[in-house]
């Protein structure tokens, strides 16, 4: 399997933590306690008419991504993930960072557990087949699959 290169993955890394800069107006790393204490579990979409990812599997370092196709969904497979915690002191993992290289196009997943119990996952899709299409980003919430059924 193909790796990106470390200056490909600094780049967009530093686009994804600009985002939430933006997003934000203030740079700021989650101290606070989360409700759900890991990473681990089944997680799907909240909205599942969106495009992108319409499921995603974490245990331990690996990310199995199912994105959404016609007429069922494309299994991305297990791909191996870097686990961030929330600050130095912590072990608590909150985000993961994975890599996926398809015939046509490099992928970074990125997965944050938001402090409210839900999952971000952010994808930055770079084409590699001379296509011309542009690069993209998009990104969805998540929702453990037993948190989904729970709900009215």
């Amino acid at each position: 399997m193909k790796v990106f290169g470390a200056s490909h993955l600094v780049t967009l890394l530093t686009i994804f933590a600009a985002g939430i800069l933006l997003a934000s107006g203030q740079p700021r790393c989650v101290a606070q306690d989360i409700p759900i204490r890991n990473l681990n579990g089944n997680w799907v979409n909240d909205d599942p008419d969106r495009g992108g990812f319409s499921r995603v599997v974490i245990d331990g370092r690996t990310i199995h991504p199912y994105a959404v196709c016609q007429p069922s969904f494309c299994d991305w497979g297990v791909l191996q993930g870097r686990i961030y915690s929330a600050s130095v002191r912590s072990s608590l993992p909150i985000a993961m960072v994975a890599n996926a290289v398809n015939n046509f196009d490099e992928v970074v997943i990125t997965v944050l557990l938001e402090p409210d119990g839900t999952l971000r996952v952010d994808s930055f899709t770079h084409f590699t087949d001379g296509s011309q299409r542009a690069d993209y980003h998009c990104f969805s919430y998540f929702v453990r699959t037993d948190a989904r059924q729970a709900q009215p």
